[in-house]
């Protein structure tokens, strides 16, 4: 039983107040909310507190209440930390913090659960026992789309709302042109080698500073201080590694010899939970060896361009770079060239769910990818197994154009959802910037009850 006027809200500490706010907006001033989080300094619900006292009981054997042990490995893989500690301390930390949210869910009643898209195991778990319950899980996340954010729990596509040809126009108006880029992307030269810089200099003391964190025994077993932990010591670096790339005449020459023809693959931002849970192929999850056996696959049949995400240069585990540079069938191309220009030198762009390959599928490229992205309608994509054949011609056409895009609307909504943590009460655009995302959920909530009758979607289907 659920109680309709109960409404649970995951939070991190930054942004308490942006989620609480928002959930006011959507559920009225009189609706029940209970705050969950695994930071103990925000946690109302006591889940915090719960987990604890079970960790302290697990055992490797102990049964788990709801999830099954497919469920349970599942999570384990895509969760960076779980899949990082050995799987006897892995399976403690699932065993107890499944305990302890359907404990919260049991004493809550929630009739519908707001929290960020999911990204770790406890926010995992949390929208698995949701659905198990048929608790509406509404999980955010911007979308490429400016001014527009997305309704996802692991990532998939849910149509969100209706779209009109007026719509699709004059999206298509904004997302055809040739230097479009979306506003969370760094723009230029400067804002990229400022960008490294930054990444290297926040990474230098991570290590330290969260095993520092973790002695004080409230935060030994908190997901984002352990994690952040072994993630920094992985990528952590004396000096910052920025790639060497071609670009202006160099990169044209390359693209007019004639040597193998030329596949782009634009590196994704990576741990990141649109490689961890959005994926449905999991081989990406190790995502910089996945990358290095695709080349290495196909060293006689393409050429692959590679450049790296403009918000995450020079942030690469050790020997990333040199070990695609080693690669003879590997271009590195500068991270200023514009990945438009990329997309036209080559006859296919590679993928595993980026949206440059909707970038490139807008403009008729063949675009392959394993993982079934969330902008792309079903047989849009071509599987990464077409590489051993010759790809198609070119598919510029209005009606692929006007398909793609109203797939995309379809599944976002209007509003600024700021993810960063620099949301403030006190500043009427953030706040106006809540008011419309509430708005726009009140009217998928609307349009999900009109749509859909089925109870929410198991664990095997997200």
């Amino acid at each position: 039983m659920t109680n309709p006027n109960s409404i649970l809200v995951y939070v991190r500490p930054w942004n308490l107040s942006q989620m609480a706010h928002l959930a006011r907006g959507i559920w009225g001033e009189d609706a029940s909310l209970s705050i969950t989080s695994e930071h103990h300094t925000v946690d109302q619900s006591g889940l915090v507190a719960t987990f604890n006292a079970a960790h302290s009981q697990a055992r490797v054997d102990a049964p788990l209440r709801h999830l099954s042990e497919e469920e349970a490995a599942d999570i384990t893989l895509r969760c960076r930390l779980l899949r990082s500690i050995g799987k006897v301390r892995a399976r403690h930390l699932l065993w107890a913090m499944e305990h302890a949210v359907d404990q919260v869910l049991t004493e809550t009643k929630p009739s519908a659960m707001l929290s960020l898209t999911v990204d770790s195991y406890v926010m995992d778990i949390f929208a698995a026992l949701c659905a198990k319950r048929g608790i509406r899980f509404i999980g955010l996340v911007p979308s490429f789309i400016n001014e527009h954010f997305r309704i996802s729990t692991r990532g998939e596509h849910n149509d969100s709302r209706v779209v009109s040809d007026a719509d699709i126009d004059a999206a298509l108006s904004t997302l055809i042109v040739k230097d479009y880029r979306p506003d969370f992307l760094v723009q230029t030269d400067t804002e990229m080698r400022r960008q490294m810089w930054r990444l290297w200099m926040r990474n230098l003391p991570k290590p330290l500073w969260f095993a520092l964190r973790r002695m004080k025994p409230a935060n030994r077993l908190n997901y984002h201080y352990w994690a952040s932990q072994i993630i920094a010591a992985q990528y952590w670096a004396l000096w910052p590694r920025m790639p060497k790339g071609i670009s202006g005449p160099a990169l044209k020459a390359v693209a007019e010899d004639d040597g193998l023809p030329r596949i782009y693959l634009p590196l994704q931002m990576s741990p990141e939970a649109t490689i961890d849970y959005w994926s449905s192929d999991t081989r990406w999850i190790d995502y910089e060896q996945h990358v290095l056996d695709l080349i290495q696959r196909y060293r006689v049949k393409w050429r692959f361009f590679v450049k790296e995400h403009p918000n995450l240069l020079g942030y690469r585990s050790r020997g990333f770079y040199k070990r695609l540079e080693a690669e003879p069938n590997c271009i590195m191309v500068a991270p200023s060239v514009p990945s438009n220009d990329l997309v036209t030198l080559c006859q296919g762009v590679l993928v595993c769910t980026g949206t440059a390959g909707f970038e490139a599928a807008l403009r008729g490229k063949p675009v392959l990818s394993d993982s079934e992205p969330y902008y792309a309608p079903p047989g849009t994509l071509l599987p990464i197994e077409t590489l051993t054949e010759d790809l198609p011609d070119q598919i510029a056409v209005r009606e692929r154009q006007n398909l793609l895009a109203g797939h995309v609307l379809r599944g976002t909504l209007s509003g600024r959802f700021l993810n960063n943590g620099k949301w403030c009460a006190d500043n009427p655009t953030h706040s106006g910037w809540s008011d419309t995302m509430a708005a726009s959920i009140r009217s998928y909530l609307d349009y999900a009850d009109t749509q859909y009758t089925a109870t929410p979607k198991t664990m095997s289907d997200r």
